[in-house]
């Protein structure tokens, strides 16, 4: 076994998933037809990524559809250390060029795409990765091969290559907590979202449609489907937004309280809870 197909296994060892999908890169455009691939299928490509290498390709990769890895690109060796240091630890770390790095960091379950993409670029706003490329979809640079970029050209006309620098496969250890912040974040941010929609579909022309407007309508939504309680935070988003007022959001959210709890003061408080987190999202 050769040093690029030791490399290359242990980093499809590293961030391990049921396909994947290849880039090779020209100055034609992305070779076609290697995605979804199996890990055996990237192996037996090898000759043909050697090939295309030394005619000037890039070689990428990325697991194949929906997964549970994030890629952080052109950190420094401070950023990276900040990222272990802050518990981030990655199942892999790739050296593109001198002192540039692509980390890759395995998350507890699949994302969704929307959910992946807020973890990508919370960490690169982070850790100073490069925001371009903070997405669901990035691809890496495949380990054992060259960074074909003419600045990475050496005097003797040949190019340097990209590096593994380690390849646990881990977990990393805030995990959990960090699934729980994006999991946060992401659904204060399709709150709003769903507020300003709503709002821009209500013409000022006409004055505001409140009628549109029903706690039912969002607890009915796909979007909530047994999310009930974000359901009724987005509908008084959207209720503060359009000029209901604030006696009339109380009633809806009490009228049609979530618990079977007949306790008036759970139910108030509930209410109350409810309608300050969506004070804090309208900014009122």
């Amino acid at each position: 076994m050769d040093k690029t197909e030791s490399t290359v296994r242990s980093m499809l060892t590293a961030i391990e998933a049921p396909l994947y999908d290849m880039g090779v890169l020209s100055e034609r455009g992305m070779l076609p037809r290697l995605d979804g691939i199996s890990a055996a299928a990237v192996l037996e490509r090898l000759s043909l990524l050697r090939y295309r290498n030394a005619h000037g390709s890039h070689i990428y990769i990325r697991p194949s559809g929906e997964h549970r890895f994030t890629t952080l690109d052109d950190l420094s060796e401070t950023s990276l250390a900040r990222l272990s240091a802050d518990g981030f630890n990655p199942c892999a770390v790739v050296e593109t060029s001198a002192g540039s790095f692509q980390a890759w960091l395995k998350h507890p379950r699949i994302f969704p795409k929307l959910l992946g993409t807020v973890a990508a670029q919370t960490l690169a706003e982070r850790y100073d990765a490069d925001p371009s490329a903070a997405d669901w979809r990035r691809f890496g640079r495949l380990p054992g091969f060259t960074n074909c970029k003419p600045k990475y050209r050496k005097p003797d006309g040949l190019f340097s290559f990209v590096r593994l620098r380690s390849h646990s496969g881990q977990q990393y250890p805030m995990a959990e907590a960090f699934e729980q912040e994006i999991t946060a974040l992401y659904e204060a941010r399709e709150q709003q979202h769903e507020a300003r929609r709503l709002e821009s579909s209500l013409s000022p022309r006409r004055g505001p449609r409140l009628s549109n407007l029903s706690l039912e309508r969002f607890r009915s939504s796909t979007k909530y489907q047994d999310r009930p309680a974000a359901a009724d935070i987005a509908f008084c988003v959207a209720a503060f937004a359009n000029g209901m007022t604030e006696d009339r959001i109380g009633c809806a959210l009490e009228d049609d309280y979530l618990s079977r709890d007949p306790s008036p003061t759970k139910r108030a408080a509930y209410t109350r809870r409810t309608m300050e987190k969506a004070r804090r999202w309208t900014g009122r």
